[in-house]
């Protein structure tokens, strides 16, 4: 009996063991396949391009192809209740970078969505026969500016009829260029937007 035993038990570990290699095999071949997989060249997407779910082979790229060279700036003006128009002013100021934001920045998230907002606002402007009011992209950005408004209006009496908002492209930092001034929105009434 014990030389039964003795048997069956090496079949097991032999069993576990060509399982565990097996596993680990497979386990190597994924980090492998993932490393390729953020070489910037094309020739490597192919691997990843068969994963249909993108699950299997995760994208960790940390910078876009074509990184992003400017910045966006919202800004709005109001037609007051006597119908007067006030300045353009900017709906939201670009944080100033500070040594600690390295650590923590929660307001960068707000800026790069922004950023992607605008980013999808314009890429639609670029496709004739779009009736860009009608997209949830705009009416996000449209109440983004009427919350700004709304708070920068609190209290006046009678309140404004309206407000229109503005995109600008800017190149960021690089102060030498003019902003280029991509979108206009109609005359939004105070009311209208939620």
């Amino acid at each position: 009996m014990t030389s039964a035993r003795a048997d069956g038990g090496a079949v097991r570990t032999e069993s576990r063991g060509a399982l565990t290699l097996l596993l680990l095999g497979g386990l190597a071949a994924w980090l492998g396949v993932t490393t390729a997989g953020q070489h910037p060249h094309s020739a490597f997407d192919r691997v990843r391009n068969r994963d249909r779910t993108g699950l299997l082979i995760p994208n960790w790229k940390f910078f876009a192809p074509e990184p992003a060279q400017h910045d966006f700036h919202v800004l709005h003006r109001v037609l007051t209740a006597d119908g007067t128009q006030t300045p353009w002013e900017e709906t939201t100021q670009i944080t100033p970078r500070a040594w600690h934001q390295l650590l923590w920045f929660p307001h960068r998230r707000r800026e790069k969505a922004l950023f992607d907002v605008c980013a999808e606002l314009i890429t639609l402007m670029n496709r004739p026969g779009l009736e860009i009011i009608r997209f949830p992209v705009y009416r996000v950005l449209r109440d983004f500016v009427a919350l700004a408004v709304r708070d920068a209006c609190a209290g006046q009496e009678p309140p404004p009829q309206g407000f229109q908002f503005l995109i600008a492209r800017h190149t960021g930092h690089d102060q030498s260029g003019e902003p280029d001034y991509v979108f206009l929105s109609p005359l939004i009434p105070t009311g209208q937007a939620s």
